[in-house]
């Protein structure tokens, strides 16, 4: 018989057929939740420091009280991360989801603001960071804009935005969609940030865009820096894209996603191929 999938719920191994306390779950009820997506290379968390920085970021915008596990004791979280893997016999790669929600309690109101949270694994076929053979084909979701505020930079449990371009991705057979902000400029893409090359220039949208404060994003910024190559957070529209050489997607799971066409546009993939060298360069340190 097989073993049931364990996740970790509040430090504690549970089977993830048990409802945690769905019906009165906050973000069940409200989308009161933050998450953060990792991957992990034999018991190697790539980039957990950033990863836990940017969730302990977004849980003080949404005003939980942080646990020192979360800060001080972080080693902890990174042995429970292990020994969920260890359960699961889950031994190479990993994709690993750590959430956390407000306590439940009260109505739009809550009565506390301590959080609880939940961490689950999941097996990844690739070691490695692999580039797509086939291009991707990206498409434009315009019928929601992302708004610009406080919680952009973060993954929250609010993705409405993302289910819905998901949605019309799948509808028109796509392979990811460009998310657009209440300007109506190219914040990110689904589940990604996006670059592109114009005029021998990479690009990507700044903070200020509303995306997504991604990690992988980071990496491929202070990498152009590190090897000369020219480079610009500037607003980008969906003319530019059509003007652009290359473009590619970028999350900490799938590493770097070359995107070979939008509409009648088709691009190149050199950097694409170079920055998942990099990438694969820096696990191996």
């Amino acid at each position: 018989m097989k073993a049931e999938k364990q996740s970790i719920y509040n430090g504690v191994f549970v089977s993830e057929n048990e409802q945690i306390g769905c019906f009165n779950n906050r973000a069940f009820l409200y989308g009161d939740a933050v998450f953060e997506t990792l991957r992990v290379r034999n018991r190697d968390i790539l980039f957990f420091e950033e990863h836990l920085s940017r969730l302990v970021s977004a849980m003080k915008v949404l005003k939980y009280d942080i646990p020192e596990k979360f800060t001080v004791f972080k080693s902890k979280l990174e042995t429970e991360i292990i020994s969920l893997l260890n359960r699961n016999k889950i031994f190479k790669a990993a994709r690993v989801r750590i959430t956390v929600f407000r306590k439940q309690g009260g109505f739009y109101t809550p009565q506390t603001n301590e959080p609880e949270y939940v961490i689950s694994a999941y097996e990844l076929d690739e070691e490695f960071f692999v580039l797509n053979n086939k291009g991707f084909n990206i498409s434009v979701f315009d019928e929601i804009k992302k708004p610009i505020n406080i919680f952009s930079p973060y993954k929250t449990g609010n993705s409405l935005i993302f289910t819905l371009a998901g949605i019309h991705k799948n509808s028109i057979a796509a392979d990811d969609c460009i998310i657009l902000n209440e300007n109506g400029q190219i914040a990110e893409s689904i589940s990604s940030n996006i670059f592109i090359v114009r005029d021998k220039v990479l690009l990507t949208p700044p903070l200020s865009s509303g995306c997504i404060n991604g990690i992988i994003r980071k990496f491929i910024i202070d990498t152009a820096y590190g090897n000369n190559i020219k480079f610009a957070e500037e607003n980008i529209s969906e003319k530019d894209l059509l003007q652009a050489e290359e473009v590619f997607l970028t999350n900490s799971v799938s590493g770097i996603r070359w995107v070979v066409a939008y509409k009648h546009k088709r691009y190149f993939k050199r950097l694409s191929v170079f920055f998942t060298e990099k990438l694969n360069e820096y696990i191996l340190k």
